[in-house]
């Protein structure tokens, strides 16, 4: 696999070659998630709904849920519409806004998130087994420190 910093011909700054090789680690994990998602019948942003739906433990709105999602999806909505059809996830109205709709993980939509987490968690120690816990603690404080600043 190249290096991704020899993607381009001129040398790139500093900042430039960072970005670059976030990106490509960013596509590498949600390729790999990608793939353990489809293996249980779902897409990459159904996985991460459900997810979010099942460790927030508690209803949430469409937009609550877009603000937790890694990826930004433009349309949460159509997307909780095909977990709802599927017997993913329910729905009912907000009892303090009823213009507000809320958003749950089934049991059902457990049953299928559920078994995925040994298979994430041996894919990110296997994406991420070359560093030990303290450059991992590293990379995670200066990586969100990134993110804090967006």
């Amino acid at each position: 696999m190249r290096n991704p910093t020899e993607l381009s011909a001129p040398r790139l700054s500093l900042h430039e070659e960072v970005a670059t090789h976030i990106q490509w680690a960013a596509g590498v994990v949600q390729d790999e998630l990608s793939r353990v998602a489809k293996a249980a019948g779902l897409s990459l942003p159904q996985y991460r709904v459900l997810r979010i739906l099942r460790d927030a433990g508690e209803a949430l709105s469409c937009s609550e849920i877009a603000d937790r999602m890694i990826a930004r999806d433009p349309d949460i909505t159509r997307l909780v519409d095909k977990l709802e059809k599927a017997g993913l996830v329910s729905r009912s109205r907000s009892e303090q806004d009823r213009r507000v709709v809320r958003s749950s993980i089934t049991d059902k939509g457990r049953s299928m998130v559920n078994p995925l987490d040994a298979r994430v968690e041996r894919l990110h120690n296997e994406l991420l087994g070359g560093l030990d816990d303290h450059q991992l603690r590293e990379l995670s404080q200066r990586l969100s420190t990134l993110r804090r600043r967006r």
